[in-house]
């Protein structure tokens, strides 16, 4: 039992090793050899930071909009909108995400 353990331990420590050598972007390694302000400020601004998850439900009476967000701080934050049938639905939409903007 002794040796899975240990061979396990190890399985886990190199997969770990290998994980975060991979999830090192070539914009962070930019930064780490002191490249110029303006490939920094771009490298911040990628894709995979935090948005805004819209979901639209149609309802009796017009639309449902969910709205999710993801703070590491707070965790994930839920919001719900409605829009009526006598709303334009993309300018609400347009408000909801102005909103969620300055909410963030």
């Amino acid at each position: 039992m002794n040796f899975f353990k240990k061979w396990f331990q190890k399985m886990c420590r190199e997969a770990w090793e290998n994980a975060s050598e991979d999830s090192q972007a070539p914009e962070y390694n930019n930064r780490l050899r002191g490249s110029n302000s303006k490939e920094v400020v771009a490298a911040s601004q990628s894709i995979d930071s935090n948005g805004i998850r819209f979901t639209v439900y149609k309802a009796d009476g017009g639309h449902v909009v969910e709205t999710k967000t993801y703070d590491k701080h707070h965790d994930c934050h839920t919001s719900l909108y409605i829009v009526t049938s006598d709303q334009e639905l993309g300018e609400r939409l347009a408000h909801i995400i102005t909103y969620e903007s300055i909410k963030r």
